[in-house]
């Protein structure tokens, strides 16, 4: 076993659930303990200790936090949550929590992960392709229809397609956020596991996917190898280190990152089970183990995702 006892944040939450689900099947500690801030919620059935936490923007987090590793005797941390990440990022804790080793990605992948007009630009310079991006407040969209959407966080939250009549409106509502170019076609959209060793050791999947809402549900392997090469000069314009989720469309122009999730994604899982074990690897390199070799899935491999029914008996 790597740890002997692996606390995982935001464990209600579809990342943290697939985070515990492969954590206890696979033997890299004693104790999986999952946190969060309600119990409303099903992941504590995949824990074996569940615990509630402050909100990461309370001033008592840290404190809260190293109160409940102490308990456990925690010698790792696992935070899923954007606002853990961001505060982590913030307060420069960015490897270890009091000594306790933290899994979480480079510090530059965090910070231009994390703000889009960042990502954009960083693609531009390099001579990748990229999606314009305007400050809200900075100006009109250079073509309709746009997206909106917020400049800070990662994921599909409040990202909303804007027509010109619309433009006064949203510019007068959301000032701070971001003009972005849409990207088309909609059935050219792919998410990808991109993980990059101490080593230098760059590792991908390719997942041509269909989203309802923001959660992937349906996905194919694929390979591209356009997509590829975007992938690996990425990794190296991050000077990356860890696993990281980079979003794109696939375009006339050709490939174009929209996205970059600087963590584990809601894909997590299905990752892990088509042989892209990028959590396991992350955890494998902390504990200074050698990981263990990636076989690529067999292009045209098709994943699903389904419900699942939690029943927690009531206290009599």
């Amino acid at each position: 076993m790597s740890f002997e006892n692996i606390i995982v944040t935001g464990c209600g939450g579809d990342i943290g659930i697939s985070i515990g689900r492969i954590l206890k099947t696979s033997n890299v500690s004693n104790r999986v303990i999952g946190c969060d801030i309600n119990e409303e919620h099903g992941g504590s059935v995949f824990f074996d200790v569940f615990e509630i936490v402050e909100k990461a923007d309370s001033k008592s987090y840290i404190e809260n936090m190293l109160n409940v590793c102490k308990k456990y005797s925690v010698d790792l941390i696992i935070p899923t949550s954007e606002p853990e990440l961001r505060l982590f990022l913030n307060e420069d804790i960015v490897g270890s929590l009091d000594g306790i080793p933290v899994l979480i990605v480079n510090e530059k992948a965090l910070t231009i992960g994390f703000d889009k007009a960042l990502t954009s630009a960083l693609l531009k310079s390099s001579g990748l392709s990229y999606p314009w991006t305007i400050l809200v407040r900075e100006g009109r969209p250079k073509t309709f229809p746009c997206i909106i959407k917020g400049r800070y966080g990662a994921g599909g939250k409040e990202i909303m397609i804007v027509e010109e009549e619309v433009v006064e409106y949203y510019s007068a509502k959301r000032p701070d956020d971001l003009w972005q170019e849409y990207l088309s076609p909609d059935d050219q959209e792919y998410t990808c596991g991109l993980y990059r060793s101490k080593a230098g050791e760059v590792r991908t999947i390719i997942l041509k996917r269909r989203l309802d809402g923001s959660l992937t549900v349906y996905g194919e392997v694929r390979k591209n190898m356009e997509i590829e090469v975007m992938l690996n000069r990425l990794a190296e314009l991050l000077d990356l280190r860890g696993s990281i989720n980079p979003q794109l469309r696939l375009t006339e122009r050709g490939p174009v990152i929209f996205e970059i999730n600087p963590r584990f994604s809601s894909t997590v899982m299905f990752r892990h089970l088509l042989g892209f074990k990028d959590l396991l690897w992350s955890i494998s390199e902390i504990a200074g183990k050698e990981i263990e070799d990636y076989v690529a899935p067999q292009v045209g491999t098709r994943f699903y995702r389904a419900s699942q029914e939690v029943i927690l008996q009531g206290i009599s």
